[in-house]
């Protein structure tokens, strides 16, 4: 497919509406040449006004209106490919149980709904992991339903509290609980776990050992699984600065691209092993007291909210997964292999919080080359008002980094 070229025989769809929603619509457009529906309630003002989407608003993000607006959107295009795409995983857990009610015209990039569930919990992630030569880090699982008594933290505090499952949290994270705890002492931890418990949480939270290091130690690795069960797509790469607001925390906003030969090996192993398909996104963390110790967290079962990252490195990867679900082409394995700066902070933000003077030289490099992506920033799709957006956009992030981060630290908490 020539970048750009038309195609008039696919409708893209695109569930939320944040800024990783938005690279989705960029990545079809500079794919494919086609304008992406936005199913969301609001989207971000560089959605609204923008010349590569259209709006579908929805009342709310819930089952039941998902399923109406699918239906609506295939039943008005029934001659065409319905493709539909999301970054968000309380949305691919809902996408996959609406799968089998759906039309036939539509197409969802997602893993079948048992491997969403069993990679999803962490608790199983961490035995998977240990399968396949990977280490996940060392954890004890508090059950909030029932009367079960909250687990004893022997080893060294603080620790990380969050969930096993992230799908049947995100609910309690709109009523104000954290994404992430960093916990200080056992007393706080079962206080945490209490209120959680009083609040109607039944699920389980993972106990787990603090890993040091600042965001400079985290590391993404995206992979792609196509119908065959080949991986097509490796793309990796190295955190700068992660979000620091309460709900977002954990989410990078600026990073180096890479190439890790020997975990895209290991981690396509694991997901081959489970039948896995679609898009993966792991979250690794090298421990600086245990030089080679790659820790791994988790792997969202979604194309992460970075997907640009792979782009900007040589690959568009919803390209690729168009060629597979859609035109059932057998691509050739890619790896996304370009050394560019990811990033949606301004750059002399990001210096801030770069603290290794050879990591820093490497930014400063790339800025001088020219090699730095940013999603939002389309030419394509330019405009006084998209342009507002983008400058309040980046202002607000230099503001919520004042408040929630203002300095960087060991542990990035």
């Amino acid at each position: 497919m020539t970048q750009g070229q038309t195609r008039t025989d696919l409708v893209s769809v695109v569930i939320a509406g944040d800024i990783g929603a938005y690279a989705l619509g960029r990545e079809m457009h500079e794919a494919f040449g086609v304008r992406s529906i936005c199913v969301a309630p609001l989207p971000i003002g560089a959605i609204r006004h923008s010349k590569i989407f259209d709006w579908h608003r929805v009342e709310s993000l819930s089952q039941e209106h998902l399923r109406d607006a699918l239906r609506d959107i295939a039943a008005a295009n029934a001659g065409k490919t319905v493709f539909v795409l999301s970054n968000a995983d309380p949305i691919i857990a809902i996408l996959s149980r609406l799968a089998a009610e759906l039309p036939d015209n539509l197409v969802m990039c997602m893993p079948p709904a048992e491997v969403v569930d069993l990679v999803s919990d962490k608790v199983e992630f961490a035995r998977l992991c240990e399968q396949n030569g990977l280490e996940a880090p060392l954890s004890l699982v508090a059950r909030c339903g029932g009367d079960e008594a909250w687990p004893v933290w022997e080893k060294d505090f603080p620790l990380v509290l969050k969930p096993a499952y992230s799908p049947e949290y995100a609910a309690y994270i709109a009523r104000g609980f954290q994404k992430v705890y960093y916990v200080q002492s056992q007393q706080e931890l079962e206080g945490i776990l209490t209120s959680l418990r009083e609040a109607g949480f039944a699920g389980d939270m993972l106990v787990q050992e603090l890993i040091e290091g600042d965001d400079t130690w985290m590391d993404s690795i995206t992979l792609y699984l196509d119908q065959r069960g080949e991986c097509t797509l490796f793309g990796s790469a190295r955190v700068l600065l992660e979000d620091h607001a309460p709900a977002m925390l954990g989410n990078p906003v600026a990073m180096i691209t890479q190439q890790v030969p020997e975990l895209w090996q290991k981690t396509s192993q694991m997901l081959k092993s489970v039948g896995y398909r679609g898009f993966a996104n792991f979250d690794i963390k090298r421990d600086p007291k245990h030089p080679g110790r790659y820790v791994f967290f988790e792997v969202n079962p979604r194309i992460g909210r970075n997907s640009f990252y792979n782009l900007a490195a040589g690959v568009n990867p919803v390209e690729l997964a168009v060629r597979d679900l859609v035109d059932h082409e057998a691509v050739e394995p890619q790896t996304a292999s370009d050394k560019v700066l990811y990033t949606l902070v301004p750059v002399s933000l990001l210096r801030k919080y770069v603290r290794d003077p050879q990591l820093l030289e490497q930014v400063n490099g790339l800025v001088k080359k020219g090699l730095v992506f940013d999603p939002q920033r389309y030419k394509k799709d330019w405009g006084l008002r998209r342009a507002l957006d983008v400058e309040l956009t980046e202002k607000n992030q230099i503001r919520k980094f004042s408040r929630y981060y203002p300095e960087p630290t060991d542990t990035s908490f």
